[in-house]
């Protein structure tokens, strides 16, 4: 398989796991125009380490020694159409992002549920010590 013909299953593969939803897309992501990405991809200006490189970094399993030479396989970790489940980098920053702020949400409730028992506990005291001096003042 010619490195073009590898080229272009890179890129459906980033339009199928939606990283990106069509070749202009991928052409805007990398800084092309439309005209310039669709020249290199089919050939009619040569192919660039730097134009490799830039694609390959759109998703971190693309081998990018596979794009340019054939060598091994297109992914660099396990099968990506296994039984795991691939989620696009726009996805997973949302799911980071979430994560993040359900965590501090969380921290927050932990500190406010220890206010509340600290002020239930003071309740408590003070209930205690007003019950004890009214029961001493009526038995004196």
């Amino acid at each position: 398989m010619e490195e073009l013909h590898r080229i272009k299953k890179v890129i459906n593969w980033l339009i199928y796991t939606e990283i990106a939803e069509s070749y202009k897309q991928i052409a805007d992501i990398l800084g092309y125009t439309k005209s310039s990405f669709s020249q290199i991809v089919n050939g009619k200006v040569p192919l660039s380490d730097k134009f490799v490189g830039k694609l390959c970094s759109l998703d971190e399993n693309i081998n990018i020694v596979w794009v340019q030479t054939g060598e091994g396989s297109m992914f660099l970790y396990d099968n990506p159409n296994s039984e795991e489940i691939r989620v696009p980098r726009a996805v997973w920053q949302v799911i980071q992002k979430q994560a993040e702020s359900l965590s501090a949400r969380d921290a927050q409730i932990d500190s406010l549920i220890r206010l509340l028992k600290e002020q239930t506990d003071e309740s408590k005291k003070i209930n205690a010590r007003q019950d004890g001096g009214a029961g001493s003042a009526v038995a004196g």
